[in-house]
Order: C-alpha cells, then structure tokens, then sequence
C-alpha cells in the first residue's frame, strides 16, 4: 500500500516539477499548452517533489507574480475533495473522489472521513494534542506522528493547500467566475519543464480561483503531460481539488474533546484502524493507475 502512494506521488512530483519556485530556473515565455483547468493539489500532495534541477519555461509575463489573495480563515468548515486521473499512452482512468469534512476554529482544527460500511473517522487537533475519535465505536487515541503514520493533512487539510499556492510563482490574473453562488479569482498558471528524468518535457497548466470572501482556493486543478517519457508507465496525471459548503461559524461543538464514555485505547491498538484509510486511498489509486498502465502498448 504504502509502495502504491508512493509511485504517485513520485509520478506526482514529476510530472508538475515545473509547478512552484522550487530551484526552477525560469527562461523564457511560452504559448499556453491548453485550455484545461488546474490546481495545486498535486503540489500539495507532493510538495517534497525533486524539481530543482527542472528547466522551466513559465509562460506568464512575470515569472515572479504570485496569489496575493490566497488565506485560510481563522474559523471556518468546509468539505474538500479531491479527484484523480491517471493517463496512460492509450487509455484514460479516474478514480473515484476522494472528500473530507474538515474545520478550523483558531489553533484548533478538525478533519473527518466517513468510510464505507459506517465507519467515522475524526483526526482533531485540539490545544498541541492529536487525536483519532472513532464515534462508532465510542473509541479513542492520543496520537504521535509514529502512530498516525502517513500525513493525511499534506493531502487534503485546506491549511496546507493555501500554503503550495501561496508559493507558486508566474501566474496571471486571467478574470472573476461565478463558482456555486461565490465569487472568485481566477489565475493561470503555465510552464514546460525538463525534469531530466524518465517523465522527460513536462507540460503543466493550473487554474486556481480565489473566494473572494474567505481567501480559500476553492477549485484548483493541474494538467501535467509529458512531452516525450513516462513515470511508471504513466504519461499524464490530472488532480483537481475543491473546497465547497464553506461555513465561516462553525459549531464549537465540532472542537470538543472526546466525551467522557469514550474509551481511551493505546496508539498501537489504533494502527489497524488508521491503516484503513490510506488502505481504502490507496486501493482506489491502484486501480486508476492498473487501468491506465495496462493499456500501454506491447514494445
């Protein structure tokens, strides 16, 4: 499992290594490579990509300019989800998205799966203590980093998607949308890049549109394709992250501790039940990535 999320967000890192400031040295301008929209959710998802040694066109007329009005609020709730797409050379496959409730109420914050079959997960992180509520079974677990393993938040925590766009630079304003009744922002993004790595040329183009009300990039979407190469036998990666049914008063109810009739059990008790939410993430990312790697033509 832990094998499959890591050729993605290798695939990830590379295939949108022109995507940020990281090390890329930006030469010239560029025709845009397409009209698709884009976001930086696989920024995000893989923000340790290796991209400082990418030779980035950026086609913006400043390489330098970046999103002043990205932020996170101090209180808000929201539900974010997250979609994938995987291309082959011969055949497309997407999986199924992938959502969140998440909350924020100052320092404290909160992020809630529910699964198939019933099952609730809530990672609350509550005055410097992390916690894994499970309501169902009335359970609960005090976590370190050790027992909750993969970082969800880098994933889908609406604080760490604000922090990758705030650092993406050569972007232009391109006008305002109407996204669900909230007004937005919308900037572009564009480059070509030489990874030189087996991804070869990568062209990337993301849109990003800014709530005008509360600074949160509530549609973000990257298209990365490469030119001339491939990362374990994929070509072209699509991920779109969305931020919808924002609510800037959240209930103080969502932040409270676990009542008194949970039962405190041990962090290694909890492994089992954490595994089984990168186990479903991954699962469904495995089947994306067969689909389209399978369809590869025979050499």
């Amino acid at each position: 499992m832990r094998k499959v999320i890591s050729i993605i967000l290798t695939a990830a890192s590379l295939l949108v290594a022109g995507c940020g400031p990281n090390g890329a040295d930006v030469t010239a301008n560029r025709p845009a490579v397409n009209s698709a929209p884009v976001n930086s959710a696989p920024v995000n998802a893989a923000n340790s990509a290796p991209n400082a040694n990418a030779n980035a066109s950026v086609t913006s007329s400043d390489p330098n300019a970046t999103i002043p009005e990205t932020a996170e609020p101090e209180r808000y709730r929201a539900v974010v989800q997250l979609k994938f797409e995987a291309t082959g050379r011969q055949q497309t496959a997407s999986m199924p998205p992938i959502s969140a409730n998440v909350g924020r109420d100052g320092a404290d914050r909160r992020m809630e799966f529910n699964l198939p079959g019933g099952e609730q997960f809530v990672y609350l992180d509550k005055g410097g203590t992390n916690y894994l509520i499970m309501p169902k079974t009335k359970q609960y677990a005090i976590l370190d980093k050790q027992s909750l393993g993969f970082e969800v938040r880098q994933l889908m925590m609406p604080e760490q998607i604000v922090a990758q766009v705030k650092t993406v630079r050569g972007v232009e304003r391109v006008g305002e949308e109407n996204v669900n009744g909230r007004q937005t922002v919308k900037y572009r993004y564009g480059s070509v890049a030489d990874t030189k790595t087996n991804a070869g040329r990568i062209e990337t183009e993301s849109f990003f549109l800014i709530d005008k009300e509360t600074g949160l990039p509530i549609h973000s979407e990257t298209v990365s394709r490469s030119q001339n190469g491939s990362v374990e036998g994929l070509s072209g990666l699509r991920i779109v992250t969305e931020i919808s049914d924002i609510n800037t008063e959240p209930a103080p109810e969502l932040f409270a501790v676990p009542p008194a009739d949970y039962k405190k059990i041990d962090p290694a008790q909890v492994k089992a039940q954490v595994d089984l939410i990168f186990n479903s993430v991954a699962l469904l990312i495995n089947q994306a990535v067969k689909s389209a790697q399978s369809a590869q033509p025979t050499p």
